[in-house]
């Protein structure tokens, strides 16, 4: 079935089930979460046995939205890497998960108001989505979210708002490096509707040579509330990166001796990737007087050429030219019932992906002879089901569980005599459950939590074998067990967290070699994270507001031949510190950042350690407004000291390029007209 008929079927079902009535009356949404949009707004700790944290877009510094670092910056727990490379995704890792990723996100379930961005095998990536139609994003760290079923090492939920006026904005801004971004957003509110449409456009010819990028992205969104409560949600994304280079990773040796070179390599090939994403989405949700329900459905493609820095023309080679089209879809559905204090709940997710993969020769930057041609298919059938239990007002008590099927199935259709045939297939079928309890009163609450979880390789990471050709279906899913306790504080002028929590992990998917874009993976030894989280946000004065997130954490090997090192790509130590002063109400805005990040294992081995940084970002903001016109002005002077540092490592780079080079000193501004009515 082709995305079209898919669509048409997804949106007629869940159009469907909106309108189905319960006894006496109407169906309803379920709140998964509470959402929140200001900073001193309830959280949704009050509701959660786990460590949970939103921050509003608003409350970050000013910028272009084009990289989810933005987004995430001072959440604890959280290490945010950007890679100043825009042919990969933002380096995200939760408490270590998702820091072997070699692109994309990975062992982090992300999504945007309820609709996955994670694919059926735990692959994610945020391109596709334009951030600045973002109002908050929400984390949630711990146990409770391998409830969230493959690769839910945290959960990153992005959420958007119906607007409410109407309204048309066009904005501009621009950068060092020629970064320029525009946009064009007009917003209508009805009575019971309301509608987003947006178009924008960023290009830049980056820091360093050959690292050019543009990227066109339309957004429409649909709100509609019945006057039952029902929630309407219709969402349409297009993303268009026609021609982003990349500049490649850089040895220690040569990052020191000239951090804005590119390496050979990345001139004789010209790595360099496309990317088309088209998806829409659909939810319906309303809650009941016996409960809530929720029902949701998606569909979308995905279209990339990528061209590696090495030809992939050897015997048994897969080529270094990529050509994928992606398609994909599903559907979940949740169900909740009160019984007094007990609250009752069951869900279900089904998603499938399908993946034509061609691999060419890269004939130095062209496309050469076909040397792989393949379909691969993931399709995940999960069932899960949960309890909360409030005998008292103080105590909360919180359970669930989780059953996940993943199932991937390879046909290969390029057979040679020197090529055998490499199908493949293999289904992984894992538990995952947690528990957890709180206890408060009035503005405090201690909450404890424990769970255990899996995740399996990506289909992207069963593709290679470092010896001979097709599928490493050797590789395990990985299991992880997880513990918190934590306590939180919440008073109009303070709110307060602490968290302490270990995971320990048997058969972690790690990194085994990283070559010219190609990266190979092994299920590691046993690990084990412990570590300590503490967030503060303080209104010191009516004018003054600081904000700072901290994360202690030890990640190491604890068996095998690694024993005793480091993981890589994680930090030991994270710090951001974020001081707002209000000079003159919205007049005049300015805002102190400071930003630390340890030192960074770049291999297994742990012989290269990337030395940590302190950076420092100062912004300026100012607001007006004439009647229904407004006018938004921003300055934001990035890296004040002109620091030189790395912004991410490529983990167990087989050659050495291991840096991804963070850009020095930059100067940004942004302006944006509003007219209302």
């Amino acid at each position: 079935m082709n995305v079209v008929k898919r669509c048409t079927v997804l949106v007629a079902w869940v159009l469907m089930a909106s309108v189905l009535p319960a006894k006496g009356q109407s169906l309803g949404a379920i709140d998964e979460t509470v959402i929140v949009t200001a900073n001193r707004e309830p959280q949704p700790w009050r509701l959660s046995s786990g460590a949970v944290d939103v921050v509003s877009e608003t409350a970050q510094l000013p910028g272009f939205r084009f990289d989810s670092a933005e987004l995430l910056a001072g959440l604890p727990g959280v290490q945010a890497d950007s890679r100043s490379n825009f042919a990969q995704d933002t380096r995200i890792s939760l408490r270590g998960f998702g820091a072997r990723s070699a692109f994309g996100v990975r062992g982090i379930n992300m999504r945007v108001d309820e609709i996955p961005l994670t694919m059926p095998d735990g692959q994610s990536q945020t391109s596709s989505i334009a951030l600045d139609t973002v109002a908050s994003a929400e984390v949630l760290r711990g146990p409770l979210a391998v409830l969230y079923g493959n690769g839910a090492g945290g959960v990153i939920a992005f959420r958007t708002e119906a607007p409410k006026s109407s309204r048309l904005g066009l904005l501009a801004s621009a950068g060092d490096a020629r970064q320029r971004r525009y946009r064009v957003r007009g917003e209508w509110a009805g009575e019971r509707a309301a509608a987003r449409v947006q178009a924008s456009q960023f290009t830049t010819d980056g820091f360093r040579d050959h690292s050019s990028a543009e990227r066109n992205q339309f957004t429409g969104q649909w709100f509609y509330r019945s006057d039952t409560g029902m929630a309407l949600v219709a969402r349409a994304d297009i993303s268009r990166d026609p021609h982003t280079e990349d500049p490649q990773g850089l040895t220690y040796e040569q990052w020191l001796a000239d951090d804005t070179q590119v390496h050979p390599v990345a001139e004789r090939f010209d790595p360099r990737k496309s990317i088309d994403h088209r998806q829409v989405s659909v939810s319906a949700s309303q809650p009941t007087a016996w409960g809530s329900w929720q029902l949701a459905g998606w569909a979308g493609e995905r279209s990339i050429e990528q061209f590696l820095s090495f030809p992939g023309d050897g015997e048994n080679d897969n080529g270094a030219v990529i050509d994928l089209a992606r398609d994909f879809s599903g559907i979940n559905g949740r169900l909740s019932r009160h019984f007094g204090s007990l609250e009752w709940s069951a869900g279900f997710e089904l998603a499938q992906m399908q993946d034509r993969r061609l691999g060419l020769v890269n004939d130095l930057g062209e496309r050469g002879a076909l040397k792989r041609d393949e379909l691969g298919e993931v399709s995940n059938r999960d069932v899960y089901t949960g309890l909360a239990w409030q005998p008292l007002p103080a105590w909360r008590f919180q359970a669930g569980a989780r059953f996940n099927s993943v199932l991937f199935d390879v046909r290969d259709d390029y057979i040679t005599d020197t090529n055998p045939d490499d199908s493949g297939r293999r289904e992984y079928s894992e538990p995952s459950y947690a528990l957890g309890a709180s206890y408060g009163k009035g503005d405090w609450r201690l909450y404890a939590s424990a769970g255990e979880g899996f995740e399996t390789p990506t289909l992207t990471e069963l593709a290679y074998r470092n010896e001979g050709t097709g599928l490493n279906l050797e590789l395990d899913s990985s299991r992880n067990r997880q513990a918190e306790l934590g306590w939180r504080s919440e008073t109009e002028a303070l709110v307060a967290s602490v968290t302490g929590f270990v995971v320990a992990s048997r058969d972690e998917l790690v990194v085994d070699q990283s070559e010219g874009g190609r990266t190979t993976y092994r299920n590691g030894a046993e690990t084990r994270r412990e570590g300590l989280e503490v967030l503060l946000d303080w209104s010191l004065h009516e004018q003054w507001n600081w904000r700072l997130g901290a994360t202690l954490l030890k990640a190491r090997y604890t068996a095998g031949p690694y024993r005793g090192n480091r993981l890589p790509g994680v930090a030991q130590e994270t710090l951001y510190s974020k001081l707002d002063w209000s000079v003159a109400g919205e007049r005049l805005m300015l805002t102190l950042a400071t930003q630390y990040r340890g030192d960074i294992a770049s291999g297994d081995d742990n012989l290269e350690v990337v030395p940590g940084a302190l950076t420092w970002d100062l912004a300026a903001q100012s607001r007006y407004r004439w009647g229904a016109t407004g006018l938004s002005l921003w300055a934001k002077l990035v890296n004040v000291t002109d620091k030189k540092y790395v912004g991410s490592v490529i983990v167990n780079q087989s050659r050495g390029r291991t840096i991804e080079p963070a850009p020095g000193r930059q100067i940004n501004v942004g302006i944006e007209l509003i007219r209302q009515w």
